[in-house]
């Protein structure tokens, strides 16, 4: 029963939205997906992480790393943060302005209207360390000498898993990544463990050093207890910050 307790005041610590009074926002250290508009060609996704957030004053300043492949010294007048919280995926609108401080180039975000959007998250998520490999097929058969007859071609590309839910992955690969759309199969190694799900690219996302591909889980009751577990004990050590 003590347990039991425990476990509930825990959950309920993490329903607790991050920020003050009408502008909720992200932590410190916490990775955001940062969009850009551009008036020309398609909009650009980032992951880049939160360096410090101002926010004493009405319209609450977010310092970011600068993404890796921009450049830093841009001004950007149409562009979104987001972020998951215990309570959804939080958004903003956001303009970029660039700034030198301790750490170098970062970019400031300044709020230019309120929460855009919340969408209710239907698992709980938590930032890991995972080894995974995604493996899949696709294009033109290709010849088999053994079966003297066609096989599909299949790709298996090796990752680290960085988001975890009982539903999905958000993994870093260093290959070209899946389409999106494509049926994947993923395993994960967790302990001497190989978690095995079939599943589906539904985004990428571009990462520091390689490609974020998030994958949505067919059947997430397969293993969600496992993962839930997980996840639950990877934001306790981060709570502690072990």
């Amino acid at each position: 029963m003590r347990r039991r307790r425990a476990d509930r005041s825990y959950m309920r610590a993490t329903l607790r939205p991050r920020g003050t009074g009408s502008h909720p926002h992200p932590e410190v250290m916490q990775t955001v997906e940062l969009t850009v508009r551009r008036t020309v060609g398609r909009s650009l996704v980032f992951q880049t992480k939160v360096l410090e957030v101002d926010a004493n004053r009405d319209d609450p300043t977010i310092v970011v790393a600068c993404p890796e492949g921009l450049d830093p010294l841009e001004h950007h007048f149409d562009a979104s943060i987001a972020w998951t919280s215990a309570l959804g995926r939080m958004e903003y609108a956001v303009t970029t302005r660039p700034e030198r401080r301790g750490r170098g180039r970062v970019w400031l975000l300044t709020l230019t209207g309120p929460l855009t959007g919340v969408q209710k998250r239907e698992y709980f998520r938590a930032d890991v360390s995972i080894p995974v490999v995604v493996s899949w097929t696709d294009g033109p058969p290709a010849v088999s000498a053994s079966t003297n007859g066609t096989e599909p071609q299949t790709h298996r590309l090796a990752g680290v898993v960085l988001d975890l839910s009982e539903g999905g992955v958000l993994a870093s690969v260093s290959g070209v990544p899946p389409p999106v759309g494509t049926q994947v199969q993923s395993v994960l190694r967790i302990d001497d463990d190989e978690i095995v799900h079939a599943a589906t690219v539904v985004r990428h996302v571009s990462l520091a050093g390689g490609t974020g591909v998030a994958l949505a889980f067919a059947d997430p009751s397969l293993h969600g207890d496992r993962l839930r577990q997980v996840a639950f004990e990877a934001e306790r050590k981060r709570r502690r910050g072990d």
